[in-house]
């Protein structure tokens, strides 16, 4: 991992992160990021909510990891639920305005309310870990930044003896694969949408688990 350091984010952190999000997932195109970041929204706009998201969510930790010239190459977002969660807790802040037209913020907040909603399915509202999203920059990637963020995570969920889970792309299905993650199931979970909204771009992800181990 060479000279790679893993440090806390600091809230002057959120436009480099950002721009390395939108980086890492404009190749291969993440559609349900663009849900929550539309590319034709001001950058600055976007960041205040990355900002407002993160110190409004008590269960939020942002973790990077920096090269040598303190550059941020990789980032992420992990929850720790401490206490148990209902769906109103986490939806109760969930309000869409960023995109242009109201049907797109309506599809999208759709979106976010299903996928929120699916993680409490799976995850019972139970104290658990969950990596609610890591990017690596392009020029950075298979150094070994992904595995360093990720086993942060694991190592919170093994002291607290609770599971941990991911919510991602197949793209670090390997990387989750050997930090002892297994999906389940083994393929893609589709977000159904209503017959108006067909047109758009299809959502898509996979869940993926880990036991509890530890105290």
């Amino acid at each position: 991992m060479g000279n790679l350091k893993l440090l806390p984010c600091e809230p002057a952190d959120a436009a480099e992160i950002l721009a390395g999000q939108i980086a890492a997932f404009s190749n291969p195109h993440e559609p349900f990021f663009f849900v929550l970041f539309p590319e034709d929204e001001e950058r600055e706009k976007a960041v205040k909510r990355t900002l407002d998201w993160w110190l409004g969510d008590k269960t939020a930790r942002y973790m990077k990891v920096v090269d040598e010239e303190r550059a941020i190459i990789s980032a992420a977002k992990w929850c720790i639920y401490e206490e148990q969660l209902t769906e109103e807790q986490m939806n109760e802040s969930l309000h869409v305005d960023w995109h242009k037209s109201p049907d797109t913020n309506a599809w999208a907040e759709y979106l976010i309310h299903e996928i929120h909603s699916r993680r409490l399915q799976r995850t019972k509202g139970a104290r658990c870990c969950v990596l609610d999203m890591m990017s690596t920059h392009p020029d950075h990637q298979r150094c070994g930044a992904g595995s360093m963020l990720v086993e942060w995570g694991i190592k919170i969920a093994d002291s607290m003896g609770v599971e941990s889970f991911i919510e991602g792309t197949i793209a670090a299905k390997h990387l989750y694969e050997s930090c002892g993650f297994k999906a389940v199931p083994d393929d893609w979970l589709f977000v159904p949408v209503a017959e108006k909204w067909k047109d758009r771009p299809e959502i898509k992800y996979f869940f993926y688990e880990r036991a509890a181990t530890g105290s």
